[in-house]
């Protein structure tokens, strides 16, 4: 479900894609100290975007190094020489971090439950203690993401098609991750983690209705589909969302980051919503379209 809060790169300047990119890579190092190499690949834009943001709220010291990707160790960068990727990393790479393990272990979860798939039961075994641990660290952030799976498996299972419902269940559940402390700046961040958090869910169905509706999985914009309006009351609904997230940013005082934080709030969020809706105009019009993988930031 995650990987839509990305940047527009062709509308960013190149030392902050570069800037992006060292925030992704240190994100990514962390990760994988703190849990290992398959805990890497769950990294995804979401949680990059998180990073950058209290990264920039609580004006972290940085600290940059440049490292040989393990998980790329073929790339190369002139004359055969092995290619060293920069690194930012900050105080705000743990929490991000450690949030970004806590939905990983639920997702390998759900995909045993959901899909019986062995391995996710097998890796999420091997986590189960490391995710003890973190769940009494953060209690209140644990008990969300708890509540909004239990929630949101009954909404999907009742096939709910108020688009509120399920939506409104992943918004109070990402608020709760926005949120790292109690301080001045719980309520705007609260906002941005409600409406982002609503975007990305219906920006996934979005993207899958015609899949869910072959497959009789749960889809808010069914009906929507049927009645051939989607794309219109999507957008209109999506606008709604991200005026609410934007202005709960503006609200708070970012000086570090904020061209690069602009331009995923106001461009790059938009990115998944038009390449989907190209693709469906092109498969009306009969021509071959291909899905977008939603992938690694680099």
């Amino acid at each position: 479900m995650f990987g839509y809060i990305r940047v527009n790169q062709p509308e960013l300047k190149v030392k902050d894609l570069e800037r992006y990119r060292a925030y992704y890579c240190g994100l990514c190092s962390v990760i994988g100290s703190r849990y290992g190499l398959f805990a890497r690949t769950a990294l995804n834009y979401d949680m990059t975007f998180l990073y950058l943001l209290h990264a920039g709220l609580y004006e972290d010291t940085e600290k940059e190094v440049n490292r040989k990707c393990l998980l790329r160790p073929f790339s190369v960068l002139g004359r055969g020489r092995k290619k060293e990727n920069r690194e930012i990393v900050t105080e705000s790479a743990v929490y991000a971090a450690d949030m970004n393990f806590m939905i990983m272990y639920h997702k390998l979860m759900d995909d045993w439950v959901d899909e019986h798939k062995t391995l996710a039961r097998i890796t999420a075994l091997r986590y189960h203690k490391r995710y003890k641990e973190l769940s009494a660290r953060y209690p209140r952030q644990h008990k969300a993401i708890v509540r909004y799976i239990r929630l949101l498996h009954r909404c999907e299972k009742a096939g709910d098609a108020d688009l509120e419902k399920a939506a409104g269940l992943t918004g109070e559940a990402m608020a709760e991750i926005y949120v790292r402390e109690k301080d001045c700046w719980e309520e705007p961040l609260r906002s941005m983690g409600y409406y982002l958090g609503k975007f990305i869910y219906l920006m996934d169905a979005y993207d899958d209705v015609e899949k869910d509706l072959s497959t009789g999985n749960y889809n808010p914009f069914k009906n929507l589909y049927r009645e051939g309006v989607l794309t219109e009351k999507a957008e209109e609904y999506f606008r709604l969302l991200m005026g609410g997230c934007c202005r709960a940013f503006e609200a708070l005082p970012i000086l570090e980051n904020a061209d690069i934080l602009r331009n995923i709030l106001y461009s790059g969020v938009w990115l998944g919503f038009s390449e989907t809706a190209g693709r469906r105009n092109r498969a009306a019009n009969g021509e071959e379209v291909q899905t977008r993988k939603r992938g690694c930031g680099k």
